[in-house]
């Protein structure tokens, strides 16, 4: 009932919605000095979970970076204290993209570590390259376990960069591949005839305890992505454009459950300034009702500017609702669908000074 009420609305609004509220603010300063890359999981339970890095010397990518999680169990009104989840040395791991397990409720975190900045990353598994770990939870996001290097089944020897997300992963629902987990990630090759960055996915078929790599993947000049699982059972990987001079989003679509990946397009109606943006669906669909896939990234083509949140009833072919989030600064956000069908949505604002969340229930689009 719930959702055929929603889709009848096909729409937005945050009037009964909570105020946007800081998540995480840095102040400048060692050891607290910038906040970045908000994520946001829901468990199997109900609780809310956010995840950020937390960069203690500067706003940097690199240097010492620790991922730390916060905790709700009221839909994000109030949260616990920050705790660091993820620290394995004076340098950097982030990126944390977590998959909740509906059977089981473990929470799989996927991170990546370096101790180089993003430009001198060499190729292999080696210090100078870039790690992948792997942690999770079994009571909730309350603890978590020692965190597990796994780069050499997702990553091959000629990459050097490669990156989690920013985002979240999924579970797949239908299909020969049902209960894959599916989360998206990228590479930087450095042999052949067309070095560079493309996206893909890592999957597991045992619950997250192993991972395997796509066999192929988008086209030159993809990086930072999410997946999500399509009606028919294909799945689509929405990408930022990075190194390009395009300023519109990226998709690839997968029939294979992500083992390999048909020919990259773009979509004019999601305009970028080559951002991370968060791509999830709320809703499957439901006898004559259309489900609902969300879209939010800033929306401009000159800068991070103009937060705007999106919604699709076509499995992502059009995008005709609207909702601007945030006018002005707004860079990396992170949508999650809470148990009742709330919408709550992470975002860095204010020269990456603070990470706000806020929440939306369903209502009235905004005008695009």
């Amino acid at each position: 009932m719930f959702y055929r009420l929603l889709l009848a609305a096909i729409a937005l609004a945050s009037a009964n919605g909570h105020a946007a509220t800081d998540l995480f603010a840095g102040n400048g300063k060692s050891p607290r000095h910038t906040y970045r890359i908000p994520t946001l999981a829901v468990t199997k339970q109900g609780a809310l979970l956010a995840f950020a890095e937390l960069r203690r010397n500067g706003a940097g990518d690199s240097g010492d970076i620790d991922t730390v999680v916060k905790r709700s169990t009221d839909g994000g009104k109030t949260w616990s204290e920050e705790k660091v989840m993820l620290d394995l040395d004076p340098h950097t791991i982030g990126n944390a993209c977590p998959v909740v397990d509906p059977a089981t409720g473990r929470i799989t975190v996927v991170a990546v570590w370096n101790r180089v900045h993003e430009s001198k990353t060499a190729p292999g598994y080696g210090d100078d390259t870039r790690r992948v770990y792997l942690t999770h939870s079994d009571d909730d996001g309350l603890t978590w376990s020692a965190p597990a290097d796994i780069s050499r089944s997702v990553k091959q020897p000629t990459w050097s960069w490669f990156a989690t997300g920013p985002g979240a992963g999924i579970v797949l629902t239908r299909g020969k591949n049902k209960g894959r987990f599916v989360l998206g990630v990228n590479h930087r090759e450095t042999a052949g005839d067309a070095p560079g960055y493309r996206a893909h996915v890592i999957y597991s078929d045992d619950r997250g305890a192993t991972w395997k790599s796509s066999r192929s993947f988008a086209a030159l000049h993809t990086n930072e992505c999410e997946v999500v699982e399509l009606a028919n059972g294909d799945l689509m990987l929405n990408m930022r454009n990075h190194g390009s001079p395009k300023r519109e989003r990226a998709l690839a679509i997968s029939k294979d459950g992500g083992e390999t990946w048909g020919e990259t397009t773009w979509d004019p109606a999601l305009p970028e300034p080559q951002c991370m943006a968060s791509f999830m669906r709320h809703s499957w669909p439901e006898g004559d009702q259309p489900g609902l896939l969300l879209f939010s990234n800033p929306a401009s083509q000159k800068g991070r500017e103009n937060l705007t949140l999106r919604g699709s009833t076509d499995e992502g072919k059009t995008w005709p609702h609207s909702k601007l989030i945030k006018p002005g600064d707004a860079a990396y956000s992170h949508l999650a669908i809470l148990p009742d069908g709330t919408i709550a949505l992470a975002y860095e604002t204010d020269g990456y000074k603070r990470i706000v969340f806020t929440t939306l229930k369903p209502g009235e689009w905004d005008a695009p």
